[in-house]
């Protein structure tokens, strides 16, 4: 069940639940362990297992139907996991579809009531909403669970990590290694960027990363747009000052200033090749599906996986929390789009084709 996002049903959903937990709490000191189906309180795949199993909570910032974010991070995960004696949950905030401040609010209220209610051994929190909204408030607490994190755009102290029981991994965009590669697919003449995205967190993050990096071109403007008609002034304002154009998140953008309906990243990209002949980059996970002529991305199934490495390594006493270091993952994701590539005249030579890892024919 989803629940409207306002103050105060998040209220009257914080009182209910502390009266849930107490009623679990007393079947526990009778010996009974918390076994209930939660599925009408909470977005979760399965119900709720017995207590004899070492459970693993993975808490995602999005929805599942995010197939090559969310799906891939899963992918990786699950894989670890699969054969293991720990029973994984996966729960999903769903701060995309939903990027109120309320609902993110809300959903972090649910994870944290999931957490308590089901008691795992470790959480994995996937994604910078999920530690703003979510993990930081497991960290350093007593009796809390261990927690990674991973696909972490921002700075771990942001969210106090890390802390006793806190470690993980970080998420950097491949913005130099997209734009080296565009500049390789048409070489001599990308000399200025327009660098564009939605206004979530995690592109705030993304633009503020780009201020603390050299790179091989300059940034003509980076810009955070929330709405359609934000997206069409800003191609139209920049197209003839700029030779190519980079874009990173763009899955919060709204049709209309104060509606709920998000514009498909297919149609944002079409008016870029619809309008304008220049070459596009992406830096994110879907970008050659969604039309972008090429870009690296990370790999989310490499964060997903390494985080579960990290996860069995801690829970099989093998490292301590402090023995981890805070990193990025370091794997690439090489994505072409020939059909953009062929409405805009441009070549790719067959040695970056033969490299890459995605290629929408």
């Amino acid at each position: 069940m989803k629940i409207s996002p306002n103050r105060s049903l998040l209220s009257l959903f914080t009182i209910s639940s502390v009266l849930i937990f107490c009623c679990f709490q007393a079947a526990a000191k009778d010996g009974v362990c918390p076994d209930q189906d939660l599925s009408s309180v909470i977005p979760v795949q399965e119900k709720v297992q017995p207590c004899t199993e070492r459970r693993v909570l993975v808490v995602h910032s999005y929805h599942e139907s995010q197939a090559n974010h969310v799906g891939m991070m899963q992918s990786g995960v699950d894989n670890i996991f699969f054969g293991s004696n720990f029973h994984v949950k996966h729960f999903y905030m769903d701060t995309k579809r939903d990027s109120s401040s309320e609902w993110k609010e809300i959903s972090g209220q649910l994870a944290l009531d999931l957490v308590r209610l089901w008691q795992p051994e470790l959480v994995i929190a996937l994604d910078d909403n999920a530690q703003k909204y979510f993990a930081r408030f497991l960290a350093g607490k007593k009796d809390a669970p261990l927690v990674v994190f991973s696909g972490v755009n921002g700075n771990p102290a942001d969210y106090g990590y890390p802390a006793a029981n806190v470690t993980g991994l970080l998420e950097r965009p491949n913005i130099v290694e997209s734009i080296s590669l565009l500049m390789k697919i048409v070489p001599g003449k990308i000399k200025k960027i327009l660098l564009i995205s939605d206004d979530s967190l995690t592109s705030s993050l993304f633009h503020d990363y780009v201020k603390t990096i050299k790179l091989p071109v300059e940034v003509a403007a980076s810009v955070q747009v929330s709405t359609l008609a934000e997206w069409h002034q800003v191609i139209d304002k920049y197209q003839d000052q700029v030779d190519a154009i980079g874009v990173y998140v763009i899955r919060t953008i709204k049709r209309k200033a104060g509606a709920n309906e998000t514009v498909y990243e297919g149609e944002l990209v079409d008016y870029i090749n619809k309008t304008t002949n220049l070459p596009t980059v992406g830096f994110f996970d879907s970008a050659a599906e969604a039309g972008l002529l090429c870009g690296v991305s990370v790999s989310m199934e490499e964060q997903g996986r390494k985080a579960a490495l990290i996860a069995l390594d801690l829970l099989g006493g093998r490292k301590k929390v402090e023995d981890i270091e805070i990193s990025p993952t370091k794997r690439g994701v090489i994505q072409l789009n020939l059909k953009t590539a062929k409405r805009n005249g441009v070549i790719i030579p067959y040695n970056i084709i033969k490299r890459a890892d995605k290629v929408i024919r």
